[in-house]
């Protein structure tokens, strides 16, 4: 399972070494009047919080008191604090299109209230189009024509031509607008591109687009480093766990080898020595129980005519006479 561990520790600090340049970056942007400390600072502080994690970790049981809860607050505390670089990184990225996207939408909208006011005009030179018809028909239906009646109805017709001139003139404008509206969209078609997933979401659950972006971006920094400080955890748990099982395997090793070697003494204790046979063949000798000594049939036989009685024990000879 090194494979695992190994796994596990490139991942955690891929993870890490982003979160830290997103939140080095943001942090930077966030402060811009002195950028270049705040990042130098943040720098430091993310190698702290990624080494105090890791002390942590391995030395839980160990240390005690006000050390273990100040630098399991401090960080939880530098977390917050990579977050909120995270986060201003990111919505630095999006403001930097936002800005683009309100200029764009800014000249459109000028040539939309164009088209909006000549869309009004219409609407309202149409009325008085209808307005005057609609008089000429009752002047001539009342069947009382004369000259005065005519020239009033020629003037009406050519203020009819007038206005439907100026009716042509205004849609002819809105077409120019349009198109007008067409070449900007055509210009930044790649920033639409960047913003469209985005205001896809937006379009289909109805919300602002600010409102979908600062969504996501929550989500990742919700996830972004925290899942780090849990890589790197886990990597060190890895480790722990591995240095347990080759100790282990050092003791059952050694273990072993203090064995054999006992046997061994034992065997080498138990051995005589060559000077120590005298010693104990000595001691054998004189600690030997006495014997009663059974007389040789031979002996007796040769000895008949002595006594039985006479017969004693010779111990210089090992005989009896």
């Amino acid at each position: 399972m090194n494979w695992l561990k190994y796994l596990v520790g490139l991942a955690a600090l891929a993870i890490a070494g982003c979160a830290a340049y997103f939140s080095v970056t943001g942090l930077g942007v966030l402060f811009s009047g002195a950028s270049i400390a705040v990042m130098v600072m943040a720098s430091v502080l993310e190698f702290a919080k990624l080494v105090a994690a890791t002390y942590l970790k391995q030395k839980w049981n160990e240390i005690k008191g006000f050390n273990k809860v100040y630098l399991t607050l401090a960080v939880g505390a530098l977390m917050l604090i990579t977050s909120a670089g995270i986060f201003g990184y990111l919505s630095n990225a999006f403001q930097q299109q936002n800005i683009r996207l309100d200029q764009v939408q800014r000249e459109i909208s000028v040539w939309s209230n164009k088209i909006q006011q000549d869309t009004a005009q219409i609407a309202q030179l149409t009325g008085q189009i209808n307005q005057l018809n609609s008089n000429q028909g009752k002047i001539i239906g009342d069947g009382n024509v004369n000259n005065r009646i005519l020239k009033s109805v020629d003037g009406r017709d050519k203020q009819i031509a007038k206005l439907q001139d100026k009716i042509g003139a205004l849609q002819d404008s809105s077409v120019r607008y349009n198109e007008k509206i067409n070449e900007i969209k055509n210009n930044n078609i790649d920033l639409e591109k960047e913003v469209g997933g985005f205001r896809f979401v937006a379009e289909a659950f109805g919300l602002e687009l600010n409102t979908v972006v600062k969504f996501f971006i929550f989500l990742i920094v919700i996830v972004f480093d925290p899942l780090a400080i849990a890589l790197i955890i886990a990597f060190n748990g890895l480790i722990s766990k591995n240095k347990i099982v080759d100790v282990q395997l050092d003791k059952q090793s050694s273990g072993d080898s203090e064995k054999n070697y006992e046997i061994y003494g034992d065997m080498v204790e138990n051995t005589i020595k060559p000077e120590e046979i005298p010693v104990i063949v000595e001691n054998i000798v004189s600690e030997a129980p006495e014997v009663e000594f059974i007389p040789n049939i031979d002996e007796l036989n040769q000895s008949q005519a002595t006594n039985p009685k006479d017969i004693t024990y010779n111990p210089n000879t090992g005989g009896y006479s």
